[in-house]
């Protein structure tokens, strides 16, 4: 292997071995189950540091295994290395066993070598796992633990100040063995600190993210300025008197007769493509889409925000939307037709539900706008005076003349049949 890839080949190697039973956990506990597998791992190397390092010395110094006691307790503490799959199982078997393995194998290292080697000191390295796995939760216990560790230490430092006597060992192994504690200790707390530093960058990330995600997805369900206002004032009622506003209601002609037809994944389909364009359409113009109705459009100008060419636009997106249907016909070889009505007026629009919220409409002007297209005919656009008259002279209109609407009574409508030609717009 190339020596510039073996250092991601390592960090690889770590990152699968600190993720171990982590995957499993909920997403809150994650970031220190990873945190404490990193630490194992690191406890392992250094008990192979030091495994090596007293069977070479005990060697090259004395010759033979002088040393043996001391490899055989390191060799041991190599157990460590299962705490993760342990802990998978049960973490406080894990935190016992863990406990364990350091009070009894640094006591037993600090009385063969003695205390000025300073190995007892590693046991701080028991109390970090010990906080990293168990103090979110468990802090009483947790505190007990470290605080018996800590006694522990003292204890060592107390009662071992030479070396037991059945290994050979001199004040310049001791001097080698305390250096190198410090050099550990230091690389030790340096990798606890990047391991916790990493994960919470990982979290803040993902936190990040789901708020760009929930962010993206309120915008798509609300207006910007209604989304704000849900985040600002939650709870509270948000409600607007509208004075003028242009709504259009679109339905798919002969719907209910195709959708017996189709299998559902044609039938979602087909309105997804249909409507995906309208949305395109309604974005591109600044428009609100309301909602949709099986399928029925609706969408909407002049609200939240009010605008002078409410009625204009929600023309123009008429025209084009009977466009599209006309393109769709061709490409599909089907029969695409909308109904489309239009009708301006006052409105009131406001936000309902508390879970599933959604940005809706009502008043008069919309009743009169839906009949607008359920009285209509296939592939025409009907609007009311009341809309004609704000844009008359920029559309070419066909009078259909007066219209009996159930619960409004009659009313004045024209067909919508496009621009209007160069000569009346210049009058």
């Amino acid at each position: 292997m190339p020596s510039s890839a073996i250092l991601p080949a390592l960090v690889r190697a770590f990152d699968r071995y600190a993720r171990i039973g982590v995957a499993e956990l909920p997403r809150s506990d994650r970031s220190r189950r990873y945190a404490f597998n990193g630490l194992c791992l690191i406890a392992t190397s250094a008990a192979v540091f030091y495994g090596l390092f007293y069977l070479a010395y005990g060697a090259l110094a004395y010759g033979g295994f002088a040393w043996w006691p001391a490899w055989v307790v390191t060799l041991a503490f190599l157990g460590v290395w299962f705490l993760p799959r342990l802990a998978r199982r049960s973490e406080v078997q894990a935190a016992v066993t863990g406990f364990l393995f350091v009070i009894v194998c640094f006591s037993l290292l600090t009385w063969m070598l003695g205390a000025p080697a300073g190995l007892h000191l590693f046991m701080l390295l028991g109390a970090v796992e010990l906080m990293v796995l168990r103090a979110a939760k468990h802090p009483v216990e947790t505190g007990l633990a470290v605080a018996a560790i800590a006694v522990a230490m003292v204890v060592c430092e107390i009662a071992f100040p030479e070396p037991a006597g059945f290994m050979p060992v001199d004040a310049g192994v001791q001097r080698l063995l305390a250096v190198s504690v410090l050099i550990n200790a230091t690389i030790m707390a340096f990798a606890v600190i990047y391991l916790l530093t990493r994960q919470v960058a990982r979290a803040e990330a993902r936190l990040e993210a789901e708020h760009a995600r929930s962010e993206a997805l309120l915008r798509n369900l609300l207006p910007e300025s209604i989304a704000a206002q849900l985040k600002t004032r939650p709870g509270r009622v948000i409600a607007e008197g509208l004075p003028a506003v242009t709504l259009l209601f679109a339905d798919i002609v002969d719907f209910t007769p195709r959708s017996a037809r189709m299998s559902p994944e044609d039938l979602v389909s087909f309105l997804n493509r249909i409507f995906s364009e309208f949305d395109a359409m309604s974005e591109a113009r600044g428009l609100e889409k309301i909602k949709t109705i099986g399928d029925a459009y609706m969408v909407a100008a002049g609200l939240p925000a009010a605008r002078a060419d409410h009625a204009e636009v929600v023309a123009d997106m008429a025209l084009d939307m009977q466009a599209a249907a006309a393109r769709l016909r061709r490409e599909m070889g089907d029969d695409v037709s909308l109904r489309i009505g239009i009708h301006t007026g006052p409105a009131v629009a406001g936000v309902i539900g508390t879970s599933k919220v959604f940005y809706d409409v009502w008043g008069d002007t919309v009743n009169t706008a839906s009949r607008m297209e359920s009285h209509g005919e296939p592939g025409r656009i009907q609007v009311t005076s009341a809309t004609r008259e704000l844009h008359k002279r920029r559309y070419a209109y066909a009078p259909r003349g007066p219209v009996e609407i159930k619960g409004i009574g009659e009313v004045e409508t024209w067909w919508l049949t496009g621009p209007a030609v160069q000569a009346a717009r210049a009058c």
